[in-house]
């Protein structure tokens, strides 16, 4: 059950080194990153309070959402560690002093030494307290997250119980969750339900990494739980989508009578996501019963009334079933055809429900019905939603698209957010719905503003598609001030390709 750290084989078994006590917090001058994450536990419910993200060490511009990084390192990422750096972060380990491996892990991720590191500290240490002690303090006290995971790695070590809080606090956060749950896993007397709670107070990289390690679950409870629910994350269900379809047993689950509504749509997006091909896992092809349990969903759906929902989940299955299982195909094809679907999507085209709306629009793009007055209307209420800024100006009419971009100049923070490369803008979903409304502006030099603050902003995204919206235009079509704005970027552009691009458009 244990899964290792990189390549996700393998593990890392717990050494009983010491047993451990409990050593007294002592705050600092820095708050530390524990302080910090425990500071923002709601009394209720999953995640971290407003603020509890962003963690004090982030730098200003960060574009890596919490545990982005690690994530990415974990699954796509097969190199090796280097041998000197290891044994650098191995010696100030084996030395005791905090500060010594603060400074050893000063350019290292944690994520990719960690297994080296782990091995030859069980291996090697003699102190067994010390060690122990080094590792609470890193985990508790430590202004910086490396050195945080670091010492949650080397709690690992050890039997969880004296410091499970610890483990438990910081793993609310999705940027520690890796570390603390393998510590879990290494060390608790119940892992697998240990993880769960983890589990369900996480939602982005922190899920992913944890559902993975609960593929062995044995509790019926838990294998529920991730057939209906576990899998949906906020970085992409295909990474948690087979492990939920074979711990829980779809198949199995789908062959009962009849399968209550919450399991049937949880199964549509299961086999949406499995059935997607294109994305970071194989998918179907690694899901022995794929067929078995897309025929079954089939059955299922063709017998209950019209949801858009299942329309969109076959809409999506078809396209794998084609060429994998042309039987299952014209079974969907069937499906789709239906006369209803369209008289359904008009009905919800304004529906108050968000999640209701977000199937409806996709619904009705399958079925060419536009939705881009319904987005303009949700943009009233939601003016940083990037969603809603896509769905009013993509493929609009003029005339929408205009409403549109003069809606996008009154309601967006454009000052707030032309800080520079190296600024911070609050909020950050404004950064990115900027970004979108600049990316799909209609043809002509229209909404310079936002182009404008585009430009000046801290997110690359932001400034790259102002670039090229400036070469879209033509500098003949400039703005009177866009040449001075493009100088002043090109100024203090880090990124030297980017910088390039906008001194080869001054001329």
């Amino acid at each position: 059950m244990v899964k290792g750290w990189v390549d996700n084989s393998g593990a890392v078994g717990r050494v009983a080194l010491y047993g451990g006590g409990v050593f007294e917090h002592r705050g600092n001058e820095t708050e530390s990153l524990y302080d910090h994450v425990r500071a923002h536990l709601p009394a209720a419910g999953a995640g971290l309070r407003d603020g509890g993200a962003r963690l004090p060490d982030e730098e200003h511009g960060a574009l890596w959402a919490a545990g982005a990084r690690d994530g990415v390192l974990t699954h796509h990422w097969a190199g090796q560690a280097d041998a000197d750096e290891v044994d650098r972060v191995v010696r100030a380990v084996l030395s005791g002093d905090a500060a010594t491996v603060e400074a050893a892990l000063e350019s290292v991720r944690v994520v990719v030494v960690v297994e080296d590191l782990l091995r030859r500290v069980a291996t090697e240490a003699t102190d067994h307290r010390a060690v122990y002690e080094l590792a609470h303090r890193l985990a508790t006290r430590s202004a910086r997250r490396e050195p945080v995971k670091a010492g949650l790695a080397l709690l690992g070590l050890f039997k969880a119980a004296p410091h499970r809080d610890v483990l438990t606090t910081l793993a609310r956060h999705d940027e520690f969750t890796l570390f603390a749950v393998v510590a879990l896993l290494n060390g608790a007397d119940d892992p697998e339900r240990e993880l769960w709670d983890v589990a369900r107070n996480v939602t982005g990289w922190g899920r992913v990494h944890t559902v993975e390690r609960l593929a062995d679950a044995s509790n019926p409870e838990v294998r529920a739980w991730m057939l209906r629910e576990g899998f949906r994350n906020d970085v992409l269900d295909q990474y948690l989508a087979g492990v939920a379809a074979t711990t829980g047993d779809l198949a199995g689950a789908l062959a009962a009578e009849r399968p209550d509504d919450r399991l049937l749509d949880a199964a549509g997006d299961l086999l949406v996501a499995l059935a997607d091909t294109s994305g970071p896992m194989r998918g179907m092809p690694d899901y022995p019963d794929g067929e078995r349990a897309t025929a079954r969903y089939l059955d299922h759906v063709a017998t209950r009334p019209g949801n858009l929902r299942h329309f969109v989940a076959v809409w999506s299955i078809r396209t794998y079933a084609e060429e994998a299982w042309p039987a299952l195909a014209a079974r969907a094809t069937a499906f789709l055809e239906r006369p209803d679907w369209r008289d359904l999507a008009v009905e919800g085209y304004f529906t108050a429900d968000r999640e209701e709306f977000l199937i409806v629009d996709r619904a009705c793009s399958l079925m060419g019905i536009p939705t881009h007055a319904a987005h303009l209307r949700w943009l009233a209420t939601r003016p940083l939603d990037a969603h809603h800024w896509r769905g009013a100006l993509h493929g609009a009419d003029d005339d929408t698209a205009a409403e549109a971009v003069r809606l996008a100049e009154r309601t967006l923070p454009l000052d707030r957010l032309a800080t520079g490369p190296s600024g911070q803008a609050e909020p950050s979903d404004a950064l990115h719905a900027l970004a979108t409304v600049v990316e799909n502006l209609p043809d002509g030099p229209v909404g310079w503003p936002l182009v404008a603050a585009a430009l000046a902003s801290p997110l690359p995204r932001a400034r790259n598609l102002a670039v090229r919206t400036l070469d879209d235009w033509g500098a003949d079509a400039w703005p009177a001030d866009a040449r001075t704005a493009l100088a002043t970027a090109a100024a203090r552009e880090p990124d030297d390709e980017l910088r390039a691009r906008m001194t080869s458009q001054l001329g």
